[in-house]
C-alpha cells in the first residue's frame, strides 16, 4: 500500500478466534488488494488494462473493480474534472521519485492522454481508446483497504480496533478503557502530530503535498498535479476528512486537496463531514480543529 500499516486489537475481543489468524487474515487481504490494483504488479489488473492502451481491447471487470471505477467516475464529475485517475502520463513531465526531476518540455504532449472522459466504458468492462494511456486506482486503493480490513474484523467479531494504512485509519469501538481511540494528525511541516483526533466506530483520511516534492527553477512544487494544466497544484497542504468510512473521507480530502484553498473550503462545507485543513502558509481551519486536541 505504499507505506507502513499496522493493526491494533483489543486482547479478548473475539476469544474464538486466534489474535495470529485475524492477523494472517488482514495481510492476506490486503496483499490481495494490493495484487489487483497495483499499477506496480505486472499481473494486476490495472496493468492489463494499462497494456491493452489503444489496442481496442475491452478489459472486464469484477464487481469490486467497476464499484471502485463508478467512484472514479462520480469523482471526476463532482470535482469538474480534478480527480482524474487517466492522469499517470503527466509522471513523464514530473519525476517524485528520489532522485527525479521537472521537465515541463512533455506536459502538451502527456497532456493529449490525459482524460477520464476519453475512457470507453460498459457496466462491466473498460478500455483506454489510445496507446500511452493509463489509469491508476492509487488514490482510491489505500482507503478502500482499511474500510474492507474493518468490515472483516466487524464480521469475525471483533468490537475494538484499529487499522492504520500510511495515515489513513479505520477505528471499530473504543479503546479497551471504553474511551475513544486518539489518532494524531501528522503536521505537514514537522515529523511530529499536528493534533489528535477521537475515533469511535469511524474511520480518517488525509491527503497532503508535503511528503513528496521537487524544486523547479528555484521553486518547490508537491506531487498533485492539476489534469487539466499538468502543473502541479497550489492548495492545501493537507486535509483530513472523518466519515463511517475510510474511502469517502479520503476522496473528499484528496479533492480538496486538488482545488485552491478558497475552493477547498466551499468543497469541505459542502460535503458535510468534519474536516481539517492546512493552508499551504500553515494555517489551520475546519471543524476538526475546534474540537481536536493539540500535541504542542
Amino acid at each position: 500500500m505504499g507505506g507502513p500499516a499496522s493493526l491494533t486489537l483489543r486482547a479478548g475481543s473475539n476469544p474464538d478466534i486466534p489474535v495470529e489468524t485475524l492477523r494472517d487474515e488482514v495481510v492476506d487481504l490486503l496483499e490481495g488488494i494490493e495484487a489487483r490494483y497495483s499499477r506496480y504488479r505486472h499481473d494486476s489488473i490495472i496493468s492489463e488494462i494499462n497494456r491493452r492502451a489503444g489496442t481496442g481491447e475491452f478489459t472486464e471487470l469484477d464487481a469490486e473493480t467497476a464499484a471502485l471505477f463508478a467512484l472514479a467516475d462520480q469523482l471526476w464529475h463532482s470535482s469538474g474534472g480534478l480527480f482524474d485517475i487517466t492522469s499517470g502520463p503527466l509522471r513523464r513531465a514530473w519525476d517524485f521519485r528520489m532522485n527525479g526531476g521537472a521537465d515541463p518540455t512533455h506536459i502538451e504532449p502527456a497532456l493529449s492522454l490525459v482524460g477520464w472522459d476519453r475512457i470507453e466504458r460498459t457496466h462491466d468492462s473498460l478500455r483506454l481508446p489510445e496507446c500511452g494511456m493509463e489509469v491508476d486506482l492509487g488514490g482510491l486503493a489505500k482507503e478502500y483497504a482499511v474500510d474492507c480490513v474493518t468490515q472483516h474484523l466487524r464480521t469475525a467479531g471483533i468490537t475494538s480496533g484499529v487499522i492504520e494504512l500510511a495515515g489513513d485509519v479505520g477505528a471499530i469501538g473504543c479503546r479497551p478503557d471504553g474511551r475513544p481511540w486518539r489518532i494524531g494528525i501528522q503536521s505537514p511541516a514537522e515529523p511530529d502530530s499536528l493534533c489528535t483526533v477521537q475515533l469511535v466506530d469511524s474511520a480518517i483520511a488525509t491527503s497532503g503535498n508535503y511528503a513528496r516534492r521537487i524544486e523547479y527553477e528555484g521553486k518547490e512544487y508537491g506531487h498533485l498535479l492539476n489534469p487539466k494544466t499538468g502543473w502541479p497544484v497550489e492548495g492545501p497542504s493537507s486535509v483530513s476528512v472523518i466519515d463511517s468510512h475510510c474511502l469517502t473521507a479520503g476522496a473528499v480530502a484528496t479533492v480538496a486537496c486538488l482545488n485552491r484553498t478558497a475552493d477547498s473550503k466551499h468543497w469541505l462545507e459542502h460535503a458535510a463531514l468534519p474536516w481539517l485543513m492546512v493552508s499551504g502558509a500553515g494555517e489551520l481551519s475546519g471543524p476538526i480543529a475546534d474540537r481536536t486536541t493539540t500535541d504542542h
